[in-house]
């Protein structure tokens, strides 16, 4: 399949409710890469942090549950994968931004991978 100049490289961090049993969580990965997929588009990397403390309190959490996609996508998917996200009530809070230096993706240290 011949790469399609169209397509753009996102970063997109999601921050979950932290007390989510492994398997919600692990359903809203499969959504995830689901959903893009279904749109033409490719997960070409998945960062886990884990849990981490929230610098403040959002919906009543003072932790979150962290994970971060490189994905690459056309444009015009953007919007509909944010109004996806939105629908999502274990999720607290995720920012979409285009990545400024896709070649750099995967070269970070990974902590945990999702396995589903």
């Amino acid at each position: 399949m011949a790469k399609n100049e169209n397509k753009r490289v996102y970063e997109l961090i999601i921050a979950l409710k932290p007390l989510l049993p492994d398997d919600v969580r692990k359903e809203i990965h499969k959504e995830f890469i689901d959903w893009v997929e279904s749109m033409g588009g490719e997960v070409l990397d998945v960062d886990v942090w884990g849990k981490r403390y929230l610098s403040y309190d959002i919906d009543g959490q003072s932790e979150a549950y962290y994970i971060i996609y490189n994905y690459e996508i056309s444009p015009e998917h953007i919007a509909e994968i944010r109004r996806k996200i939105q629908l999502k009530q274990e999720i607290l809070r995720h920012m979409i931004v285009e990545v400024d230096y896709p070649e750099e993706i995967g070269t970070r240290i990974k902590k945990k991978v999702i396995k589903i």
